[in-house]
């Protein structure tokens, strides 16, 4: 059976986002008029990829091969991102300062740190929301009031006492771009000690101005963050933006790194999944897991309509379940669910 149109597609995106040299192949590709590109931008977009599909395209000098009016669209979208990412990494260098006058042991992770290594080539490459920082745990209460006290005074407070929760409530200055959330732990509870704070605080390096996690930890950081806190071990999902983050930490050079990870279920999916289109990111070995959850991935690419009926059953199942256990062991959540929800529920 062939690939769908979404599975082609994605193929193509991926060969633009890989740093493998097919310059000439894509050049032929693009000249044949063999790429879809409204598919190529409804399905980048998706996967917040514009960006990065123009800095990929600008350094493989392929953007004379692609229609004009794209090459624009994308073009201002790189400089609006570039604009925006700026702004971010001035602000994270200012609290930055803040912190290490107070010796506050601080890293910045996700985001901001891809944003901080690409600096010097184009800054615009990654789309970035919070300014993520882990902070050692038995000073994180002072980070946080020290960012009250400089004017990130608004907090989007949880509905409930999250107990064990792996960062405070999200901070915003309003005079500033990005809220600040400070994390005590980059994982969901269960999962901690994959990624140690101390291990993580002690191998920060400093690169425009802030602290942020060695390439070898930035890349767990973006594996674990995906299949674990967002599920996609669990559900088979593939999000490029992670994998673009490993692509930028050099994952596809370190091989003796990427085989050693492999051994880790969380990271063989991962990768099992990557490679379905970045084959650089296959792993010497396949396990029983990874398979299935490659054949489960390819099932719902390749028959759409059952897939997203499956796919949103299992997530209003996971959400129940996540519902029945909160209702049962969390106190604060039951109170909000009866106050909140129940009480004011119209006859």
């Amino acid at each position: 059976m062939g690939h769908s149109l979404t599975h082609i597609t994605l193929q193509h995106i991926s060969n633009i986002l890989s740093f493998q040299d097919n310059r000439t192949i894509l050049a032929t590709e693009f000249d044949a008029l063999a790429v879809d590109w409204d598919k190529v931008v409804m399905l980048a977009s998706q996967h917040l990829m514009l960006p990065a599909l123009y800095y990929q395209l600008h350094n493989k000098d392929l953007l004379t091969h692609i229609p004009p009016d794209l090459e624009l669209y994308l073009e201002e979208i790189s400089n609006i991102n570039s604009h925006r990412n700026r702004t971010l990494l001035e602000e994270a260098q200012e609290i930055s300062v803040l912190f290490n006058e107070a010796g506050i042991d601080h890293v910045y992770i996700k985001g901001v740190a891809v944003i901080a290594t690409i600096a010097s080539k184009d800054i615009g490459a990654r789309m970035v929301g919070d300014l993520d920082i882990v902070i050692a745990p038995h000073q994180l209460h002072a980070a946080f009031e020290l960012l009250q006290n400089h004017g990130y005074t608004e907090t989007i407070e949880f509905n409930y006492v999250n107990e064990n929760f792996r960062h405070l409530p999200r901070q915003i200055n309003p005079e500033k771009m990005g809220a600040v959330e400070l994390h005590s732990e980059v994982l969901v509870h269960k999962y901690r000690t994959l990624l140690k704070v101390d291990d993580l605080l002690k191998q920060k390096c400093a690169t425009n101005g802030i602290y942020i996690p060695s390439e070898e930890d930035a890349i767990l950081i973006s594996i674990y963050t995906s299949q674990i806190n967002d599920h996609g071990h669990l559900f088979g999902n593939l999000n490029f933006k992670p994998i673009f983050d490993c692509l930028l930490f050099g994952l596809h050079n370190k091989i003796p790194f990427l085989n050693r990870i492999a051994v880790i279920k969380q990271c063989h999916s991962f990768l099992e999944l990557a490679s379905i289109y970045f084959q650089e990111l296959k792993p010497q070995h396949t396990i029983e897991s990874s398979k299935r959850i490659r054949s489960y991935y390819h099932f719902k690419i390749n028959h759409p309509k059952i897939g997203r009926f499956y796919q949103h059953t299992l997530y209003n199942l996971h959400d129940l379940l996540k519902r029945i256990r909160l209702l049962a062991y969390n106190k604060s959540y039951r109170a909000h669910l009866f106050h909140n929800k129940l009480r004011h529920k119209k006859p």
